[in-house]
């Protein structure tokens, strides 16, 4: 049953959610931590930035060429600024980390849109940006025949994985409500279903895709015949991973507990900065493969002292796709061991 004016205007401006015993609600200005939002937003975005910047230009001055995964990774940078900008919006409304008794229901239609738009916009980040990072890992382990390689076929059901969670995740998020504007117009007769179900399957799957991701380059890099140092710098570019499945961890582990309060818009800026974390490592891992080769051409490797670990890279090593059966001979001529 629709509501009339009156009703919808009584409703709109009665409190979120009953203040506890002894608290005033603040529905003017209420206390909040906006300045949090500034810094971590802020900060991704810069590192993203920074770290695409070096991929492209690693990729058209060094390189000369483009590669299917840049396109993957530009594609996943416009999807980025989609959660910056409901990331940022939700600063002006309703804040971060403001509880729903210093709201009103009006104050909730806003943030319910834009929590919408940043859920399908990080549903299309991650998968775009590990496809990108599998693709490229694959270019470099993978140099023979790819039907052997067990690391080629682990790199596909990750994509695949990816790819299906990201489509019908994004699906799920749009068709919460029927009608869909009930999504944020709540008020609106509907029929929804739960929303933090579907969060908490996101979340898994994320850590599942990024404890994968961090494990399987490493099998192959510790089973190469040559110095423990040098393995160690091939493991620690390829291990960067390790960054995005701690972040995904803490994502679920404030998932949860967003699915469990009943304060949920106090509860959802936490998720927000994981989430938006988790998205900038996939950006910071992408990159870290061509730190190397930037390296070796503008000369900084000879003025770092950890140089030597990242000297013993080359992304066009035909060792690395033998795995613990390569020969040391081979590795030196396919350019994994550099310098000596």
């Amino acid at each position: 049953m629709s509501l009339s004016p009156e009703e919808l205007a009584r409703l709109l401006a009665a409190p979120a959610m009953p203040a506890p015993d002894g608290v005033t609600p603040n529905f003017e200005n209420p206390p909040n931590r906006n300045s949090y939002a500034w810094g971590i937003t802020t900060v991704c975005m810069i590192i993203a930035t920074s770290c695409l910047c070096l991929r492209s230009y690693v990729r058209l001055w060094l390189d000369r060429k483009v590669r299917v995964e840049d396109v993957f990774a530009i594609c996943a940078y416009g999807a980025y600024w989609g959660t910056a900008y409901a990331g940022y919006e939700m600063i002006r409304t309703p804040g971060y980390y403001v509880h729903e008794w210093n709201m009103t229901n009006g104050d909730l239609i806003r943030p319910l849109w834009l929590i919408l738009v940043y859920g399908c916009c990080y549903s299309a980040v991650l998968p775009l940006i590990k496809t990108a990072i599998l693709i490229d890992w694959c270019r470099v382990f993978v140099l023979v025949d790819r039907t052997k390689s067990l690391f080629w076929y682990g790199c596909m059901a990750i994509v695949a994985l990816q790819c299906i969670w990201g489509i019908l995740c994004i699906i799920l998020l749009n068709m919460q409500c029927r009608p869909h504007e009930a999504i944020w117009n709540f008020y609106v007769p509907s029929k929804c279903y739960s929303l933090p179900d579907v969060m908490l399957c996101s979340a898994s799957v994320q850590v599942v895709s990024d404890v994968s991701m961090f494990v399987l380059p490493q099998r192959l890099i510790w089973g190469l015949q040559m110095g423990w140092h040098k393995k160690c710098g091939v493991s620690v570019i390829f291990g960067a991973g390790i960054l995005a499945s701690i972040a995904a961890i803490f994502r679920l582990a404030h998932t949860i507990s967003f699915a469990t309060e009943t304060d949920k818009m106090y509860m959802i800026g936490p998720l927000l900065f994981w989430a938006c974390a988790e998205m900038t490592c996939g950006f910071f891992i992408f990159s870290m493969p061509c730190l190397s080769k930037l390296l070796m051409e503008t000369g900084l490797r000879h003025k770092l002292r950890f140089s030597n670990g990242f000297k013993s890279i080359s992304l066009r090593s035909g060792a690395l796709s033998g795995g613990s059966s390569s020969k040391k001979g081979n590795a030196e001529k396919g350019g994994i061991i550099g310098e000596g």
